[in-house]
């Protein structure tokens, strides 16, 4: 059990010191390596939260959750600033109504998103979208994984140890995987081929006529990728 006041664990269900209900999974915080210029990812009780595992350098607390800010909400916040493409060759994450950029927290005003249009927005947006590269954000990643492998590696495998848990009690043709053309689908899709052992898994995608043509485009290409994969359309007007 983990006391949030006290920061300790217990075997209690109400801390010791401070009588305040613990919970029962230690949680997660976000570091910062200003040498790697990535989040780590740590226990709040880990006794190397404050050490980078891949440059060995001090780490400081950030906050309690954070996400990756992908280069087209990147854009974005460029042109919400009035600065398009400046933030290109930064690590910027988010975390609630905040980003971090390079490890500096920047908030982000109601003022800012009412000063400019919709149609100004969108015009800023097909303007530089040529120039938005992807180059810095795929290397920014990489690090990033790099810097959180051991972390990662044991979600992936708590993932597929639940996917094969769940799949023994169903026969192997009622085992699906529903697809919806996201980043979601995408990684619940690899993880269920590799936890299973299986590329020949049917997909399922449903087609309501309301999906955005990127959606239908990137789903042509996963299954151009995965020819192996049993691709199931059903397609249903609204």
């Amino acid at each position: 059990m983990w006391c949030k006041k006290c920061r300790r664990e217990t075997t209690k269900e109400k801390c010791e010191s401070c009588g305040v209900t613990t919970e029962q999974e230690i949680p997660l915080e976000i570091y910062w390596c200003r040498n790697c210029n990535v989040p780590i990812i740590k226990y709040a009780n880990a006794v190397d939260r404050n050490y980078c595992p891949v440059c060995s350098n001090t780490t400081s607390y950030l906050c309690a959750d954070m996400r990756p800010v992908f280069p087209e909400e990147r854009l974005l916040l460029e042109i919400m600033q009035g600065k398009p493409l400046s933030l290109m060759k930064q690590s910027v994450w988010a975390s609630d109504s905040r980003y971090y950029i390079d490890g500096i927290s920047t908030a982000i005003s109601q003022t800012s998103y009412k000063k400019l249009s919709s149609d100004i927005i969108r015009e800023q947006l097909n303007k530089y979208a040529s120039k938005n590269s992807y180059v810095e954000f795929n290397a920014m990643v990489e690090q990033f994984v790099k810097a959180n492998k051991i972390r990662l590696d044991a979600i992936v495998d708590e993932a597929c140890n639940f996917i094969q848990q769940t799949a023994s009690t169903y026969s192997n043709e009622n085992v699906v995987v529903s697809f919806s053309g996201g980043k979601d689908s995408t990684v619940t899709a690899d993880l269920v081929t590799r936890a299973l052992s299986n590329p020949s898994l049917v997909h399922i995608f449903g087609n309501t006529t309301l999906e955005f043509p990127m959606t239908l485009k990137y789903t042509a290409r996963f299954r151009k990728d995965n020819p192996k994969v049993i691709f199931k359309i059903y397609c249903s007007v609204s």
